[in-house]
């Protein structure tokens, strides 16, 4: 099989970029907007302290902004895509936990309605496909522009 052309896949790139950069701006919205409401979405998860739902309602969500910002914008984007790969990993992850608990909770994606139930099949292949964007994104963009010497 013959390689993608590297117009190809930069313009690939660039799209999966910014569509990531765009996800994660979306979801951060509303939890930024409305901590309390995602707190509630955190506790349902019955995995953190009092203290430790409230922190993660806060701060969370701004590492969401950073990295949507970062890959919308361009920068830093090998980092921000790691980031999310390794932030769709333990989402899964807790997502089928949950599960596997016999918890169907909402995820707390894209929605702060804590009483919504969530559909684990439909999640799952969501945080794969978002995973996959991340890793096209951190294997092909570039690296750190070096200045050249001439």
């Amino acid at each position: 099989m013959k390689p993608l052309p590297p117009a190809v896949v930069e313009n690939v790139t660039f799209v999966v970029r910014i569509a990531l950069g765009a996800i994660f701006l979306f979801s951060c919205a509303g939890k930024i907007a409305d901590p309390a409401a995602f707190a509630a979405i955190v506790t349902n998860y019955q995995l953190l302290s009092p203290p430790l739902v409230s922190a993660t309602a806060v701060v969370f969500p701004w590492i969401e902004a950073v990295c949507g910002l970062a890959l919308v914008f361009g920068r830093l984007e090998k980092g921000a895509s790691l980031m999310i790969c390794l932030m769709m990993v333990v989402f899964t992850g807790l997502l089928l936990y949950n599960h596997f608990r016999g918890l169907n909770i909402a995820c707390g994606c894209f929605s702060l309605a804590a009483r919504e139930p969530s559909n684990i099949t439909v999640n799952a292949l969501r945080n794969l496909f978002i995973l996959a964007a991340g890793a096209w994104v951190l294997y092909f963009s570039r690296q750190q522009r070096q200045p050249s010497v001439q």
